[in-house]
């Protein structure tokens, strides 16, 4: 199956599941929202509510089958590096659940 083939809901997931393994990549200081909002801005910012929506996944799964995201590295890693251990860990993932992507593309916004 290919990744832009899941519905709504399982996209959000998996989106969510690999913000997560994103995060937890050596490295990776931040992920950045994609195509950054005025809403999903104050979204992140304020405290869970029950009439402020959550902001929308950071790792963006297009309809191409394009998996896009946009990160910040630690000073002290190597940002190439980093984006290949990204980009490596995305795929061994989506390997397990037997899904398909275009490509990867992991941008790289900021060395803090």
């Amino acid at each position: 199956m290919n990744a832009h083939d899941l519905d709504d809901a399982a996209r959000d997931h998996l989106a969510a599941e690999l913000e997560a393994l994103v995060d937890a990549v050596p490295g990776v200081a931040h992920i950045y929202q994609p195509r950054a909002t005025l809403p999903a801005l104050l979204a992140a910012r304020r405290e869970a509510d029950a009439v402020t929506p959550p902001p929308p996944p950071r790792v963006e799964i297009c309809d191409d089958g394009v998996i896009a995201l946009t990160i910040a590295t630690d000073a002290d890693s190597v940002s190439p590096d980093v984006a290949h251990a990204v980009h490596d860990t995305l795929i061994a993932r989506l390997r397990d659940e037997g899904l398909t992507v275009t490509r990867i593309d992991v941008r790289i916004a900021r060395v803090d």
